[in-house]
């Protein structure tokens, strides 16, 4: 857990380097996540690393307790009107020196707080131009973690069940059934539906995988 913990908090930080790279544009763009920007992504991080538990549960109240349909408001109210400068000021004094830790995060396991950190890392990244060579000590734990973590808003497990998966960018592969092929960080995001990751990979299984996560197959992904 440990490892994890640090993993995630190392996540955050590399988050706050980022918007500092970031120009005031970017904040506003489409995410990977569908209905998404830029702000609505570190919102929802920010709002359950800083919100306690009792407001929460009033929030999501005011949704009948709609988990999706309040995380994605709530989420979205966090930043609104807000500018590029609030938020990276945000970023550096709460989330990254802050460590905070209140409401649904606190409940939160560790290895689950470290994946998502890391996928919405990645759901900022790439539609922003902003690549990074990830660790490879956080690639593989995420590799594993995507075939073992599941809860009903966010299943990568069984996006990946009965299918063999396999890193080209590092020594690693897992899984039994037709084989899906690719970069690490492609694999972990299409596991986790991020449907943009699906053009990177190769194999027997990519249909099977973008039928899950309801992702077009692209032209050239069926063979290998």
């Amino acid at each position: 857990m440990g490892d994890e913990m640090a993993m995630m908090w190392d996540e955050v930080a590399d988050i706050g380097k980022l918007l500092h790279e970031l120009d005031d544009d970017s904040f506003d763009k489409p995410s990977l996540c569908e209905g998404w920007a830029v702000r609505d992504v570190l919102g929802h991080m920010g709002l359950g690393h800083t919100t306690p538990m009792p407001v929460m549960l009033a929030r999501v109240g005011k949704y009948a307790f709609n988990v999706p349909r309040a995380s994605l408001h709530e989420s979205k109210s966090l930043f609104a009107g807000k500018s590029p400068d609030d938020i990276r000021s945000f970023w550096d004094d709460v989330m990254v020196a802050g460590h905070p830790r209140k409401g649904i995060s606190k409940l939160i396991p560790a290895k689950a707080g470290f994946l998502d950190h890391l996928v919405h890392n990645q759901d900022i990244r790439r539609p922003t131009g902003h690549p990074r060579a990830i660790p490879e000590d956080r690639l593989r734990r995420a590799l594993e973690l995507v075939r073992s973590e599941g809860t009903p808003m966010f299943n990568p497990k069984r996006h990946v069940a009965g299918l063999t998966l396999t890193a080209t960018d590092i020594e690693w592969s897992a899984g039994a059934g037709p084989p899906v092929a690719g970069p690490a960080e492609a694999l972990v995001l299409a596991a986790s539906g991020r449907k943009a990751a699906v053009t990177d990979l190769t194999g027997d299984g990519v249909p099977t995988l973008c039928a899950r996560i309801g992702a077009e197959t692209p032209g050239a992904a069926g063979t290998t």
